[in-house]
């Protein structure tokens, strides 16, 4: 007879502990406002000027884009179309960048080893490749999710126009919910170095754990951005940094009943 594989006290340990996270994972939304504070008084200057580096960067190419839009030559369009798509990539550098600082400024509960400016740059490059690895996933499948439901309600109202608009509702309810489920996929890849697949995993747990909270938190973010748009830019100078702050706050959760969930409770 063969022997079963011997399965030691600490292995059980760590699974039950990862199995008892992974089920009671909890958003500490009630911190991460001073949370927030306190990271972005360490460095503000910092959190600001990437900021200003993605705002202008934005602005700059989507006026540039309208502009050669008016042209009447076709290579003008063409580059006002590259130049639009190029929005994206020249976004997601200058914002990557701040949640990486972000995470930075709001230290881990747990004690980490510390890193070193050799190592950073490889982490950093890293988390740019799994980022536009995971916009362009994630792209994929709300385009595909679109033309799908596009072409089943095209296809379907011709013979009841009825049940084509339920197809339509039913699959915009459903493509909604997918990408509430997706919030915190960004975050959670630049704290814990997920990979595409495991941070959207990730955060579909953990928004489906946190419904009412994550709703809190969106609603949180939007007017903290409302009232920096009543600023113009120099007040999105001071929010975006600061929904970021909140943002990488939020990947800090809590365990319930556990040691380091009664840490986390204070502000970091």
């Amino acid at each position: 007879m063969t022997e079963s594989p011997r399965i030691s006290s600490s292995d059980l340990a760590q699974f039950s502990e990862a199995r008892e996270r992974r089920l009671t994972e909890r958003l500490p939304l009630t911190t991460i406002i001073p949370r927030a504070w306190i990271g972005f008084s360490q460095a503000p200057w910092r959190c600001v000027g990437l900021t200003a580096l993605m705002l202008i960067t934005v602005t700059g190419l989507s006026l540039i884009s309208r502009d050669l839009q008016q042209g009447e030559g076709w290579w003008q369009s063409t580059i006002s179309d590259v130049l639009f798509v190029a929005t994206i990539p020249t976004t997601l550098l200058p914002l990557v960048a701040l949640l990486h600082l972000a995470d930075q400024l709001l230290p881990a509960i747990q004690t980490a080893h510390p890193i070193d400016a050799a190592q950073e740059r490889p982490r950093l490059r890293w988390i740019f490749r799994q980022t536009a690895a995971l916009v362009l996933l994630e792209g994929i499948i709300l385009i595909g999710g679109l033309q799908t439901i596009r072409v089943i309600g095209a296809l379907i109202a011709r013979q009841s126009g009825v049940f084509s608009a339920l197809i339509l509702i039913a699959g915009g309810l459903a493509l909604i919910l997918w990408t509430l489920s997706q919030t915190l996929a960004l975050p959670l890849l630049v704290h814990h170095g997920h990979r595409p697949l495991a941070a959207m995993e990730h955060s579909r747990r953990l928004v489906q754990t946190n419904r009412l909270k994550v709703l809190a938190l969106l609603g949180l973010l939007i007017g903290i951005n409302l009232i920096g748009l009543m600023g113009a830019f120099i007040g999105l100078l001071l929010s975006i940094p600061f929904s970021a702050l909140m943002l990488m706050a939020s990947c800090r959760t809590q365990t319930p009943w556990v040691k380091d969930s009664r840490r986390n409770i204070l502000p970091t």
